[in-house]
């Protein structure tokens, strides 16, 4: 008898126990630890975060003269960090400007190298 109302009573506990899934979603509803933006009247602006969990973000938008005289285009740069559910360290780079977007972490696909085919020789043809 005395076995069963220890089983039960652990069993209990372990039920009441808030699960690791479940502090994760209670700490990501909290606001962010770290806040600074800033913007100019063109603009440009610089803004940084990080959150309960561990998230960073930085980005920067910046002015710079487009091709065409007097036009201007803005260029983005920034990286987002994280520590996943598994555990790992997560960080993503990223711009965007004049020449595209383009992303790079270290948790991201790799495009294979493209294969290189040598051209097939032309070959006379008789009239």
């Amino acid at each position: 008898m005395k076995m069963l109302i220890v089983l039960s009573a652990m069993v209990a506990a372990v039920a009441c126990a808030p699960t690791a899934l479940e502090e994760l979603k209670a700490r990501r509803a909290l606001p962010a630890l770290e806040f600074e933006e800033v913007r100019d009247e063109f603009g440009q602006y610089a803004l940084r975060y990080v959150t309960a969990e561990g998230t960073v973000v930085s980005e920067r938008g910046h002015l710079v003269p487009a091709e065409k005289e007097g036009d201007y285009v803005l260029i983005v740069e920034g990286e987002v960090s994280f520590i996943s559910d598994d555990g790992e360290l997560y960080v993503t780079k990223f711009t965007a400007g004049l020449d595209g977007t383009h992303v790079e972490g270290n948790h991201l696909p790799v495009a294979p190298e493209p294969i290189v085919v040598e051209p097939i020789a032309e070959v006379a043809v008789p009239q």
